[in-house]
């Protein structure tokens, strides 16, 4: 407790260098926290198409149920067909209503006699929608095949890689900033109390009781600074996550669990902490030689 308190009566004497190496860190696993979220969010999306491709085949007017029967079973011949789904006009209506309930100027002239019957193919791999759609697209009696295609799959597969990638990069360079940033205050710490430490060094002072209080205030500087950036992570996604949830619909992301954020804020703590300590030992080295 009393090397917590001379490290606090530390802080205060410069409290602008202590704020700018906190912000370095909030800033930080701020960002990290929103990478972190985003990669997570986008291998949910990309696991949802992957785990449930499907394509909706639409047909012409006046073609017989029978034949949608035929082109049916033709698609369950592939191997590729998990489920399918037959949609009266009927029901392609009461989808439709569904759909545009908070729009009533496109309900007003809209019967059932407007929209086409429908079959929704659900297979059990990606690759299963091309040969479906070959298999049918060139029918007379299909009006149009739509599908989240396999290169769709891939081009999301590779922006969930890109973003992967460059969070890496923008996290460890703003992990290498805030690193620096702590070297530099705890080394200016360390410079203006030289004079104390050498008097401290004559009266028989361990390296390990002088150095003590600047590791405290490395690993402060982390604890405060994530514990910051966890917060305003949870705030700002309370805030957004209805938008962002029913623009993603149906795929279930938010809200997410409290849990989760409980141990994003223990891990960043930690790793935070870490770096502070790291951080501080370094400029313990260089300024003091003290290993």
């Amino acid at each position: 407790m009393k090397q917590i308190k001379r490290t606090l009566k530390l802080l205060r004497r410069s409290p602008y260098h202590a704020l700018a190496a906190i912000l370095a860190m909030t800033l930080t696993f701020f960002i990290t926290s929103l990478f972190v979220i985003l990669i997570l969010g986008g291998q949910l999306v990309l696991n949802y198409f992957e785990q449930q491709p499907e394509l909706h085949i639409f047909f012409k007017e006046d073609v017989q149920d029978s034949k949608i029967e035929e082109i049916a079973q033709n698609t369950r011949t592939t191997g590729f067909v998990k489920e399918v789904k037959f949609i009266s006009q009927e029901e392609a209506l009461a989808i439709y209503r569904e759909r545009f309930k908070d729009d009533p100027q496109l309900l007003e002239s809209v019967t059932a006699d407007y929209l086409p019957k429908s079959i929704e193919v659900a297979v059990t791999k990606p690759e299963g929608i091309i040969e479906i759609t070959k298999l049918v697209k060139d029918k007379p009696e299909v009006e149009k095949v739509v599908s989240l295609s396999e290169k769709a799959i891939e081009n999301l597969t590779s922006s969930v890689k890109v973003i992967r990638f460059g969070g890496i990069i923008f996290v460890s360079t703003l992990t290498v900033v805030s690193f620096l940033i702590i070297i530099m205050v705890v080394g200016m710490r360390i410079a203006l109390r030289r004079d104390e430490i050498s008097i401290m060094n004559l009266v028989g002072a361990t390296k390990w009781y002088i150095a003590r209080p600047f590791f405290l205030e490395g690993a402060f500087y982390g604890l405060v600074g994530a514990s910051i950036a966890a917060f305003l992570t949870y705030a700002v996604l309370l805030f957004y996550s209805p938008n962002i949830q029913e623009f993603v619909e149906p795929i279930q992301i938010f809200p997410i669990h409290p849990v989760f954020f409980l141990y994003l804020w223990v891990g960043e703590v930690l790793i935070a902490a870490a770096i502070g300590v790291l951080g501080a030992a370094i400029a313990l080295y260089r300024y003091l030689k003290i290993r």
